[in-house]
């Protein structure tokens, strides 16, 4: 079963790469040149526990309290289950999903790679630093039901990099707005990323796209906003360009670290309750001490 499972995922991670083209070629190279463009935009914000990122022409912000960022032991078992999963052997609380989002269960890092066109995320693209040494962290993910279905055709480009459909499983992929959270253990990161590595890498995997970031040493936490686009693809029976919108708050505890991802996938049509739902979600989750 295990092998077959690898099998799978070898298979689903070459898809990947074939619908990438060549951005994982080049974050090879980004760890120095790119990290480092990127932290002409870092900006400390010491005083402020309320943060709060607008996409790029929009004004629906993303919030974060950090102030409520933890919480003991003792509060988590209190909490209503009926609202909150509590992860204690994790260390982190997340909400229960409402109505038309579905609950992914247990997963692991090496699951995100089984899913058919899912879950295009730039936690995967990790792979290309890690390998397999994340495939047993742990994970959670929340999605919405109804994904914007986007078939990618002659012409179309990710993020500036132009998509060769011949080369793609299926030239139809589902993108879902979706919360996923990682809870990666520091024993297994060990010296390769630190906190702050680890946002900066996941802004460099959008190729430019990086809108803001912020962070404070302080409270231990960076929030991060970025753009990721698809141009010249295929929406429903209208060729259209499509820019998806994702958050991440990268945040610590003594054991593990906390890369929490929220995408916005805009559809036509979509109910505004997905955006308040995402932000419940982010307002929900709390790292336990």
């Amino acid at each position: 079963m295990e092998s077959e499972k690898k099998r799978q995922k070898s298979t689903r991670r070459a898809a990947i790469i074939g619908l990438v083209g060549t951005i994982l070629t080049v974050c090879g190279g980004l760890s120095g040149a790119l990290i480092g463009g990127i932290t002409t935009i870092y900006k400390i914000e010491r005083e402020a526990h309320q943060i709060a990122i607008a996409a790029p022409k929009s004004d629906q912000p993303l919030t974060v309290d950090t102030y409520k960022i933890t919480i003991s032991s003792n509060e988590a078992a209190k909490l209503d289950p009926s609202k909150y999963l509590v992860f204690q052997d994790l260390g982190f609380v997340m909400a229960q999903p409402v109505s038309g989002w579905n609950d992914g269960g247990q997963m692991t890092y090496q699951d995100l790679f089984l899913e058919q066109g899912t879950n295009l995320s730039p936690l995967i693209l990790f792979y290309t630093w890690i390998k397999d040494a994340w495939d047993d962290q742990p994970i959670r993910q929340l999605h919405y039901t109804d994904p914007v279905m986007v078939q990618f055709i002659e012409g179309s480009t990710e993020n500036g990099v132009t998509v060769d459909p011949t080369k793609l499983e299926d030239d139809t992929i589902a993108f879902y707005s979706r919360i996923t959270t990682l809870a990666l253990s520091k024993a297994v990161v060990g010296n390769d990323f630190g906190l702050y590595g680890l946002a900066l890498a996941w802004g460099s995997l959008h190729q430019g796209g990086v809108n803001e970031l912020i962070a404070n040493p302080n409270s231990q936490y960076v929030f991060e906003q970025v753009s990721w686009e698809l141009k010249g693809v295929r929406v429903g029976d209208r060729k259209a360009d499509l820019t998806l919108q994702r958050w991440a708050l990268f945040a610590e505890s003594s054991e593990r670290y906390y890369i929490v991802e929220v995408q916005y996938v805009p559809g036509t049509g979509q109910s505004t309750q997905v955006w308040d739902d995402l932000q419940a979600y982010m307002d929900a989750f709390r790292i336990i001490h």
